[in-house]
């Protein structure tokens, strides 16, 4: 199954995105995979809407695709791309989470800056 879905770059996106997620995913994968996979989309769709160029293709798109072993998910939008290194933000800082939160729960991941800024990341399939 791959499914692909656009939204503006707006508050709401990220709210749009987890819904996306929770119908696609819902039934095809485990309640885990589900929560991990929601939590890291919401980062970086998040991530998209605070930093992606407001001009040209102000959106960002999200394709998730679920296959035997994994689940694979792709956050792409219009920027010039970014320093792909987590850092661990300070217990005082309420956002910079992202980055490290899809180090750190994601099997695999990376970041790749073409045409579009696509930032990747794979989960494996319980079972």
């Amino acid at each position: 199954m791959e499914h692909r879905a656009t939204f503006e770059l707006i508050p709401e996106a990220a709210s749009q995105a987890r819904a996306v997620v929770n119908h696609e995913l819902g039934s095809a994968v485990s309640g885990k995979v589900l929560e991990d996979a929601t939590l890291l989309v919401s980062e970086l769709v998040t991530n998209a809407v605070r930093h992606a160029p407001q001009d040209g293709s102000p959106e960002v798109e999200l394709r998730l695709k679920v296959e035997p072993e994994r689940v694979r998910v792709v956050v792409s939008d219009a920027g010039r791309g970014f320093d792909a290194t987590p850092r661990l933000p300070t217990a005082s800082e309420s956002s910079g989470w992202g980055l490290y939160l899809v180090d750190r729960i994601a099997d695999r991941w990376g970041v790749i800056t073409k045409d579009r800024n696509e930032v990747w990341f794979e989960i494996d399939v319980d079972g």
